[in-house]
């Protein structure tokens, strides 16, 4: 929200648009709060994809946000493709098995996931730069792909000092988190620039929840339960249906 504001560039910090600075900041300083939090579960679980499945639970909260104080237009694909993405969410945290084995971090498999995401990303914005389509939901989709790295790094923190909170601190990966954090943060108001909320957000937290599924494989040989996977194509569905919606070329 308020998004706009930054493109007044000094004037930013003028009388006449202080309000709008400040609501801008209040988000930014939300989204930066949510990084405590998802610390905080990853100790609690052997899977991030579990933890990151349910942050989409906002989803509930952004329909009736973007309709009423936004002012966004939500019809039909928004409010279908919206409630595939919440009913997928729904089912990966229903079915989550508990813990299984302790986690193994494997170098290598990161590097290799890693490496395989990066390209996957660039020849996807590469295209919607070129074609000036879907810029709302291909960045809207790299920053939730960039978060979900970074809940992948706050994980593997987690692992390497036994679960400790403290000593965490003490390794490089919870400072990478926030490197792949701030870089969402700046993608996702990219995003905002050249897309509606109610496409932005819905690919963000698709690509939350895609992102660490598939690297926590590589980087941790975790499996989900058959149905959890089928609940990702529910996901995967949902956000094909919004980008619908969101072809249309930029002006």
């Amino acid at each position: 929200m308020k998004v706009e504001v930054l493109k007044t560039g000094r004037a930013m910090f003028s009388v006449e648009h202080r309000r709008d600075l400040v609501i801008w900041l209040a988000g930014i300083a939300l989204s930066f709060a949510s990084a405590g939090f998802f610390s905080l579960a990853l100790k609690m679980t052997d899977k991030s994809s579990i933890v990151s499945s349910l942050a989409g639970v906002g989803l509930f909260a952004l329909f009736v946000f973007s309709h009423t104080v936004l002012k966004e237009r939500v019809g039909i694909p928004e409010i279908s493709g919206g409630l595939l993405i919440i009913a997928g969410t729904i089912l990966v945290g229903v079915f989550e098995p508990g813990h299984g084995p302790e986690q193994v971090y494997s170098q290598s498999g990161l590097a290799g996931s890693l490496a395989g995401t990066a390209l996957f990303f660039a020849a996807l914005v590469a295209g919607s730069l070129k074609t000036g389509r879907f810029h709302g939901i291909v960045f809207g989709a790299l920053a939730g792909a960039f978060i979900g790295v970074g809940i992948i790094f706050t994980d593997i923190a987690l692992v390497t000092v036994d679960g400790d909170m403290l000593a965490q601190l003490t390794t490089p990966y919870p400072y990478i988190a926030l490197l792949f954090a701030a870089s969402a943060l700046a993608t996702t108001q990219f995003a905002f620039f050249r897309g509606r909320a109610v496409e932005v957000v819905p690919c963000v937290n698709s690509f939350l929840i895609l992102t660490p599924l598939v690297l926590e494989y590589f980087t941790f040989r975790i499996r989900l339960a058959p149905i959890q996977y089928a609940a990702v194509a529910v996901i995967i569905a949902g956000v094909l249906v919004l980008s619908s919606r969101g072809a249309n070329k930029l002006a």
